[in-house]
């Protein structure tokens, strides 16, 4: 355990003094794939470009996948109900960062110490389909608005790979749009007959993310 201690000591050590000293001759831009962001059905794409000194604009972009990761638990025991088979289906999500490097000295964007609100749309579709009285299929979705701050801190390795490690916290709202088949027995001809039934709930709901993005970019032409 004292040996495990000491080499992840020395690691940290040997990251910070190699991080502080970055020379200014990173990327202006950097184009980033997180994997982390698997685990709540996204391919995460972004671009990010220095706007100002300190100063850059992200913007997220990728499909969505509604039973991938940590959403497989919740679209198999809330959406699949009722004689109906619940099937994910291709959504997207887009966000849009501003992002703030404050330690003028250490910091230029896009690299270092960063803040950076978020204004994000996410949608999960899903594919509803009737096993008992093959009522053909219908879509539902889940559509989501959030407002989080990040902070976090990226820096470069030779001044083309990007590692951003970044965490956040804010709030958002999901409406949910749901279907299931309600069934209706006739006793004249001992029958049931089915009919779609859509259900749409709103919830207010606290967000957050953290995680790690991996990127590269061009050489730095200072202006």
């Amino acid at each position: 355990m004292k040996r495990i201690k000491l080499v992840a000591l020395g690691t940290f050590l040997f990251l910070s003094t190699m991080i502080i000293a970055q020379k200014d001759n990173h990327s202006k831009f950097a184009i980033k794939f997180s994997p982390t962001q698997l685990v709540t059905g996204e391919l995460h794409f972004a671009y990010e470009q220095r706007v100002m000194k300190q100063g850059s604009i992200e913007l997220g972009i990728g499909p969505t996948v509604s039973e991938i990761g940590i959403n497989s638990f919740f679209f198999e025991n809330n959406l699949g109900y009722g004689g109906v088979l619940a099937e994910s289906s291709l959504g997207f999500f887009t966000s849009l960062q501003f992002r703030y490097y404050p330690i003028e000295g250490l910091a230029t964007a896009p690299r270092g110490l960063y803040i950076a609100p978020e204004l994000k749309f996410r949608q999960y579709n899903t594919i509803y389909r009737d096993e008992i009285t093959n009522l053909g299929e219908r879509k539902g979705a889940i559509n989501q608005i959030s407002f989080k701050f990040f902070t976090g801190y990226q820096f470069w390795i030779g001044g083309r790979f990007a590692i951003d490690l970044f965490t956040a916290v804010g709030i958002g709202t999901s409406n949910i749009t749901r279907h299931s088949v309600l069934q209706t027995y006739d006793p004249n001809t001992q029958i049931y007959t089915g009919a779609w039934h859509e259900s749409n709930r709103s919830v207010l709901r606290f967000t957050g993310a953290f995680g790690v993005k991996f990127g590269f970019g061009g050489p730095r032409k200072d202006l």
